[in-house]
Order: structure tokens, then C-alpha cells, then sequence
């Protein structure tokens, strides 16, 4: 139940002074502080709009078991449970990765919307239930909408997963001849053209893109595939083109596995722009700099940052209009960045026994983003074994295809102690 968060004045309750205190707090982006002045004018009103606005504004913040709290209070005093309400309860079941219920609450939403993200959630949700011929359906409609590149890699993720190598080197080819790649996109690419030794392919069109348009965005590109080469010369004489970016400067320590300097220059560039993604990335390029990985505490020192910088990645931006701020936070929930990040959490939660059960917890949420990833789900196979559940280890680790396993030593050597777990 909810409760006063805030004190009444000793005289009547003066509910207009309180809305304007909240619409002002609103206004300046304090959204926890809206959100308590809010809960006051329910608690002293009961009015049900107010603890709608709480709810709203509480779907902006990284508590999603609050919000179904207030979610739920809403509705059995007698709230309407609308779209918004449906979605508010979607977003916090995928937040929370509880599946099932998220899964009850889209269809429900596809009744009535039919939008390029529900399809890309229903998708995600279809595919994490190995119902791929779903998936493909809602997820090619949802790629044929908007052309983004999260989208496109799940497709090509269950393509390779039913070994149907052909329709995925189409596809990229297609989309990276058309759109070019971003971020963990063209790593993803890059891994894809290796795996069928395509690798000149992608580099003739990342070359071809920068000749066109010389751009720090295509320098970034054609770096990273000559980093994937060892071709640090080209990699360098690319790099010497934006000498005052440090975006490509990032790129060039990551090509040079040059891990501290690349940690480094992340954190820069988060104090300069105040972009969590790179917050992010100094705590995975920290974490690789590391000369001792059993160093415990600067391991949980990482993994407490890399959780805050996903929680401010996963929150709408301040200035989002509150009629979007739903969608924008279930945008978030299928963001492959995201995924990615989550994955790398959850497997230093796990690897290092820091808490086992919440990392299994974020890999689920990768795996929701980016089903059938071979890399999350060995990560969540770990953990079972990790957690002593031997049958789900094995079931986990029997998703990841046979010619992924032979190309990491990781997975090998997963792959014979989960055989070994309970025998």
C-alpha cells in the first residue's frame, strides 16, 4: 500500500500548491521528487490521476518493482488499465525478465497498436520461447518498418541458428550496401563474414563507404575491420585523417588492444558528452586492462559502475515529451547495446561468484534482446551450473551451434564441465 512521503502543513491541505509543486519539479527533470509529490496528492485526495501521473513518472526511474506496486494499487481501486497502463506493465515485466507476463501483456497491446517496436518485442519474446517462425514473422515486419540494424541482427542470429547461412549473408550484405553499420553492429557483422571467411567482403564496403564520405563514423568502421586483420598500418594511417577525434582515437587503442588507454579515452568522452554508453565501455575496457582479473574488489568496482551507467542507458533522456516516455523505455528494453552490457555484467557476477543469481538475472535480460546469441547463452549456462542446476546448464549450452563452440576455448572448456555437472 502506499503511504504519505511527505507531511501535510498543519492547516487544511492545499492540493493546488502541491500540483504546481509537482508539475514544477516535473518540469526540471527531478522525476522522483514529482513522482513523491504525486503519491502525496493521491494519498490526501484519492484522486486516481494523481497516482497515474506517479506511475508514469515512475516508469522513468530504475525500480520497476515500484512502478507494478503502483501499477497494481491503480488498477484495483479501480483504474483504467489502457494501453499506456498495458505498456507501463510490459515495460516493467521486461525490465524485471519476466517473460510470460511481458509476452501476455504485448499481445494484448497488439490488438489495438501495431508498431514497428510492438512487432520487435513480440519478435524478441517469440524467439526466446524457440518459436522461430513467429519470430521471423513479427520480426521481418519490423525490420521492413523501420530498416534498424537491432532489428536485422536477431533475424540473422535465428537464420544462423537453423543454419540458413545464405539468407543471412543476403541479408547483410543487403542492409550494409544500402545503410552501412553502426557500433556493436558491425562487430556483429564483422563476426558473421569471418565465420563463413567473407572477411574481404565487408572490408571492400567499409572501404568503399569512406571513399564516398570520409566520415568519423566510416573511419570508425574501416579501423575496426583492419583491427579484426592485424592491418594496424592502414588501421593508423586512418586514424592519423581525424587527429583531434577521440572517437576515432578509441577505436585505434581497441584495434591495438591497447585496453588502458582505450578505458582511458571512454572515460573522457563520457565527462565530455555525458553519454552513459561510454561510462559503459570504460568499465569493459578497465576490466580487460586489468593486470590481475582475480583481483575481487576492482572486479566489483567495475561491476557497480557498469550497473549505474546501465541504469542512466536504460532511463529516457530528461527531455523525452512525457507522452513518449513509455515507448522510448520500452525502446530501451531491445537496445543490442544494452544487451550487450547486461551480458558482460551478468558473466562478472557469475564467473567471479559476486552474486550468481543476479547475474543470471541480467543474462536473461540480454538473451530477451538478442535470443539465440551464442556468447549470452553460454553466459547463462554458467550460471546454472554455477548455481548447481546441471539439467538447465546443459539445455542452455545445447542451444549454442557446434561450429561456435569449436572456435573459443571458453566454450570447450564450459562445455566439458557442464557435461561433467551432477555426474
Amino acid at each position: 500500500m502506499l503511504c504519505c512521503l511527505v507531511c501535510a502543513s498543519y492547516g487544511a491541505f492545499d492540493e493546488d500548491s502541491y500540483l504546481f509543486e509537482a508539475v514544477e519539479l516535473e518540469a526540471q527533470n527531478q522525476f522522483d521528487k514529482a513522482r513523491d509529490t504525486y503519491l502525496v496528492l493521491y494519498e490526501e485526495t484519492k484522486k486516481l490521476e494523481y497516482l497515474k501521473e506517479a506511475i508514469l513518472l515512475s516508469s522513468m526511474l530504475d525500480n520497476p518493482s515500484a512502478t507494478l506496486d503502483f501499477a497494481n494499487e491503480y488498477i484495483a481501486k479501480g483504474g483504467e488499465k489502457d494501453i499506456t497502463m498495458h505498456k507501463i506493465f510490459l515495460d516493467s515485466y521486461l525490465k524485471l525478465g519476466l517473460s510470460e507476463r511481458a509476452f501476455e501483456e504485448a499481445k494484448i497491446i497488439a490488438k489495438s497498436e501495431d508498431s514497428p517496436l510492438l512487432n520487435d518485442i513480440l519478435g524478441s519474446l517469440y524467439a526466446s520461447k524457440g518459436k522461430f517462425k513467429e519470430a521471423l514473422e513479427y520480426l521481418n515486419k519490423a525490420y521492413e518498418q523501420t530498416k534498424l540494424q537491432d532489428v536485422l541482427q536477431k533475424i540473422i542470429t535465428i537464420y544462423l541458428a537453423q543454419s540458413r547461412q545464405d539468407e543471412a549473408l543476403k541479408a547483410l550484405d543487403t542492409h550494409i550496401e544500402l545503410y552501412g553499420c553502426t557500433g556493436n553492429f558491425c562487430k556483429f557483422s564483422i563476426d558473421v563474414y569471418s565465420r563463413f571467411s567473407q572477411v574481404e567482403k565487408i572490408e571492400e564496403l567499409f572501404k568503399r563507404a569512406f571513399e564516398n564520405a570520409p566520415t568519423i563514423e566510416n573511419a570508425q568502421n574501416l579501423i575496426l575491420i583492419y583491427a579484426y586483420q592485424k592491418k594496424f598500418k592502414q588501421a593508423s594511417d586512418i586514424a592519423a585523417q581525424f587527429p583531434f577525434k577521440p572517437e576515432v582515437l578509441l577505436e585505434l587503442y581497441i584495434a591495438q588492444e591497447d585496453y588502458l588507454n582505450a578505458s582511458l579515452q571512454a572515460k573522457y568522452l563520457y565527462e565530455e558528452h555525458k553519454n552513459p554508453y561510454f561510462l559503459a565501455l570504460e568499465q569493459v575496457y578497465a576490466f580487460e586492462a586489468l593486470h590481475n582479473k582475480q583481483d575481487i574488489k576492482q572486479i566489483k568496482r567495475i561491476a557497480t559502475n557498469l550497473q549505474n551507467a546501465l541504469t542512466l542507458m536504460r532511463n529516457p533522456p530528461k527531455d523525452t515529451p512525457k507522452d513518449s516516455r513509455v515507448d522510448v523505455s520500452l525502446q530501451h528494453s531491445q537496445n543490442s547495446e544494452i544487451g550487450f552490457f547486461l551480458n558482460f555484467l551478468g558473466y562478472l557476477l557469475i564467473d567471479y561468484d559476486i552474486d550468481v543469481k543476479e547475474g543470471v538475472g541480467h543474462v536473461k535480460k540480454a538473451l530477451e534482446i538478442s535470443p539465440q546469441n551464442p556468447a549470452y547463452l553460454d553466459s547463462l549456462a554458467w550460471g546454472y551450473y554455477k548455481l548447481k542446476d546441471c539439467s538447465a546448464a546443459r539445455e542452455q549450452f545445447s542451444l549454442i551451434p557446434e561450429d561456435e563452440i569449436k572456435k573459443e576455448q571458453e566454450l570447450q572448456e564450459h562445455k566439458k564441465m557442464i557435461e561433467k555437472c551432477g555426474l
